[in-house]
């Protein structure tokens, strides 16, 4: 069965980020007015793309983009003309006949796959459709020769983030524009989010974070070696999700809400911090394997302070309110973050927001320490942060309740 929908009720942020997570393999066809867009997946990584507009195409990205120049491009061009039915596909060629380096493969499919989600993000409506296939039997997406034994397979989440960047410093500067706006009726007052309703660090149990003394974790630099007996060893990823659903149920105050989904993040991760987001700057809660042992539980508040603009990753999870979990060299977790936790053996984190009221209020920032990364469900984690968000938003609107009634 063919996995299909409506942009206009799952965007193709959320639509990627699903492919990626649970590893599929196809060609997601995206139809909108303008054309119609694909990309291809393999193991939920991206692997190739096609664009309806000929600008759009390969060949002229690298050209743009100063890794071939015209003359190059036309001779590729030639070749493969002559080569006829066993034509190969250009980047190929290219390797194949010593016109560009292999660098350019991933240059060329990067910039094609952004320039096509940047474009779908400028549609209002349009359809999509998941064609389940093995994609690396298809010339059309294969991107390196074959003698080479191997194909070009690039992490959704990270070509996503690019993207997205990129779309929003062009709307910054005019240089996209939107679809125009289908008509709309008003939503009714019950649809409508409880804006009087905030989340204060009162509200977090954080009321007094200015005299909070700020706590260095025991080490620095080095990691110290440690092994984890805590909840991932003796249960299952299904049994640690439904322990915390069960116990967002009990839960009265927001700050049970943020422990809970802390230790339900350090039963996937050895380390695990709570940063409540302000204005402009994000402060460490709470931690779980960073000055304390991992079976020991959550350890003391840790104070210190992350300026909010200091990275681009920090920035974008907050502004966008989107889960992170991938590899990131980012400026602020190597200048800011590490110096104080330490440097994880493997660049692999997850940043994911906890939101209430459609704004994010605290990130659970997690790594692997000292042991090598390995997979978990991040859609599983998401959905779990949703549910802790919802929690909130059902208890706030009790507090204004009953505050509005004395």
């Amino acid at each position: 069965m063919a996995f299909s929908g409506d942009l206009e009720h799952l965007s193709i942020v959320d639509v990627i980020q699903l492919l990626h997570s649970s590893r599929k393999s196809g060609i997601l066809q995206v139809h909108g007015h303008r054309g119609q867009i694909s990309l291809a997946f393999n193991d939920g990584y991206l692997v190739g793309a096609s664009h309806y507009e000929k600008e759009a195409r390969i060949g002229n990205i690298l050209v743009e983009s100063g890794v071939i120049n015209a003359e190059t491009l036309n001779k590729a061009l030639s070749i493969q003309a002559a080569a006829g039915n066993d034509r190969k596909q250009l980047i190929a060629t290219l390797l194949e006949n010593g016109l560009a380096d292999r660098d350019a493969a991933y240059k060329g499919l990067s910039a094609l796959i952004e320039l096509a989600i940047v474009e779908i993000l400028t549609w209002k409506r349009g359809t999509f459709t998941l064609v389940v296939e093995n994609v690396l039997l298809r010339d059309e997406y294969r991107y390196l020769p074959s003698h080479l034994g191997e194909d070009i397979a690039l992490p959704a989440e990270h070509v996503l983030m690019d993207a997205l960047r990129i779309y929003d410093e062009k709307m910054r500067d005019g240089l996209l524009q939107m679809e125009e706006d289908p008509v709309e009726f008003a939503p009714s007052e019950t649809s409508q989010p409880d804006d009087s309703v905030a989340l204060s660090a009162d509200d977090l149990g954080l009321g007094n974070l200015e005299q909070i003394k700020r706590k260095l974790p025991a080490f620095h630099e080095p990691i110290k070696d440690r092994t984890v007996n805590g909840l991932k060893e003796s249960k299952n990823y299904n049994e640690l999700l439904n322990e915390a659903a069960a116990r967002f149920k009990k839960v009265t105050t927001l700050p049970e809400i943020s422990l809970v989904l802390l230790e339900t993040v350090a039963g996937f991760f050895p380390r695990a911090i709570t940063l409540v987001v302000r204005e402009k700057d994000m402060v460490a809660e709470r931690s779980i394997g960073i000055n304390t042992p991992h079976e020991k539980g959550p350890g003391p508040v840790l104070g210190f302070r992350i300026p909010v603009s200091s990275g681009y990753l920090f920035s974008f999870v907050l502004d966008k309110g989107m889960l992170f979990y991938g590899k990131s060299d980012d400026q602020a977790l190597k200048e800011q973050l590490y110096p104080l936790i330490g440097i994880p053996r493997d660049p692999t984190v997850l940043l994911l927001p906890l939101k209430v009221n459609k704004r994010t209020v605290a990130l659970i920032y997690a790594d692997f320490g000292d042991q090598a990364a390995e997979d978990v469900p991040s859609v599983k984690l998401e959905n779990c942060s949703e549910l802790a968000g919802i929690t909130a938003e059902s208890i706030l609107i009790c507090k204004n309740r009953v505050t509005n009634s004395t």
